[in-house]
């Protein structure tokens, strides 16, 4: 005997008014009338009014709602890379399936929570939107992004943020995403080498000094340059990878990578939540790098590293720490 599908459809009670139901259709229905209008209810079509629930075979996972919501198991690490591939392999098409949500769906977003497919940490530039290159609507990611993908600046919160996704939404699979053209590395990149060459910034900053101070001065550091700064190992890294005789479009091209790497290896090293799971099997980090010239995402796998940072003790983010000792 084959198994009833379940479907979404909608009861119309007798005062009018519509309530939802989930569940294997009815095969038939004993109206009950006890002479209260409220008491009599008569079920009707499907529910179609928000269109196409989700097909498993195609879009971005099965979902009973029509939307990822705390109703829908999540997704293990190897589902969550292929419907993450499908989503990017329609983007690249042009054959995006992802659109607007109905009332129904932001209803059942609001109503029964979030159960996205995969955490995602990418670039804030506006070239690269995360939801977008991977066909994604409101529900399927928890995405995190700032300049450079990076947990190097500010990463309290970035770790915290990860450990939440992972601990709380159940999510399988972080994803690091850089891009090709990273404006963040980049500078970073022109940073390192221009210290390299003895040409520091500040120097720059002493002929406008007497300028308007709108202009800006490494006098005063800002917080951009502090992100830029934390950066500088990651171009050094590539720089010395590369050899000698690389062009800066070179070396932070290389960088790119290299960022996505530091990036989960800081996350190894310093949230015992997420290298817990992962020594389980039950978490995977992977990186990967949008170019955004053809809108494909590669995908570079698990860190290289990440067999000996499983053995890692670090469980307090540096900076953090630092912080503490200062409020104390």
């Amino acid at each position: 005997m084959a198994p009833q599908q379940s479907v979404m459809y909608k009861i119309q009670e007798a005062d009018g008014s519509l309530s939802q139901h989930y569940g294997p259709l009815p095969t038939h229905l004993v109206p009950i009338d006890t002479g209260l209008r409220t008491a009599a209810s008569m079920v009707v079509t499907p529910a179609t009014s928000d269109a196409s629930q989700e097909d498993p075979s195609e879009g971005f996972g099965p979902s009973k709602l029509g939307v990822r919501t705390t109703v829908d198991e999540p997704l293990s690490a190897s589902q969550a890379i292929e419907v993450l591939q499908a989503g990017n392999r329609r983007f690249v098409q042009g054959d995006v399936k992802a659109g607007g949500l109905g009332p129904d769906k932001r209803r059942a977003l609001a109503s029964h929570g979030q159960r996205p497919v995969a955490t995602v940490i990418g670039c804030a530039d506006s070239r690269c939107p995360v939801e977008q290159l991977f066909d994604a609507r409101p529900g399927d990611l928890f995405v995190l992004r700032n300049a450079g993908n990076t947990c190097t600046h500010a990463e309290g919160s970035m770790v915290g943020s990860v450990e939440y996704s992972v601990a709380v939404l159940e999510t399988k699979m972080i994803l690091v995403l850089g891009h090709t053209g990273c404006g963040a590395i980049m500078g970073a990149t022109k940073l390192f080498l221009e210290r390299s060459a003895k040409k520091y910034i500040e120097a720059t900053c002493q002929k406008d000094a007497q300028k308007s101070t709108d202009q800006g001065c490494c006098k005063s550091k800002s917080s951009l340059l502090g992100l830029l700064d934390a950066l500088v190992p990651v171009a050094e890294r590539a720089c010395v990878s590369l050899g000698g005789g690389s062009s800066t479009e070179e070396i932070a091209a290389h960088a790119v990578k290299v960022n996505v790497w530091r990036t989960i290896n800081f996350l190894l090293s310093y949230s015992r939540i997420i290298r817990e799971k992962v020594a389980s099997g039950e978490l995977e980090l992977q990186g990967a790098i949008y170019n955004m010239s053809s809108g494909a995402v590669e995908f570079l796998g698990k860190s290289p590293k990440q067999a000996q940072l499983l053995n890692y003790d670090g469980h307090v983010v540096p900076s953090m720490g630092g912080l503490a000792r200062q409020l104390s």
